[in-house]
């Protein structure tokens, strides 16, 4: 009877030992709940691309006149 007292004590207290740890069965590549940063950053991409262009069209625009 002790061992098994012993041996339920040690499941219990394994199983609280690390309370915070994450769990290891999500894939890190996964972008499941990281849609809006990505979204933002291909939009500032975007955003200074157009920028970019809209200056190099008037630089030649004014080296041209």
């Amino acid at each position: 009877m002790r061992v098994v007292l012993k041996e339920g004590a040690a499941e219990t207290a394994g199983k609280r030992s690390f309370p915070l740890s994450p769990p290891r069965r999500q894939n890190p590549l996964r972008l499941r709940g990281k849609g809006p940063s990505w979204t933002a950053l291909v939009l500032i991409v975007l955003a200074v691309d157009l920028v970019l262009a809209a200056a190099a069209w008037n630089a030649v625009d004014f080296f041209r006149h």
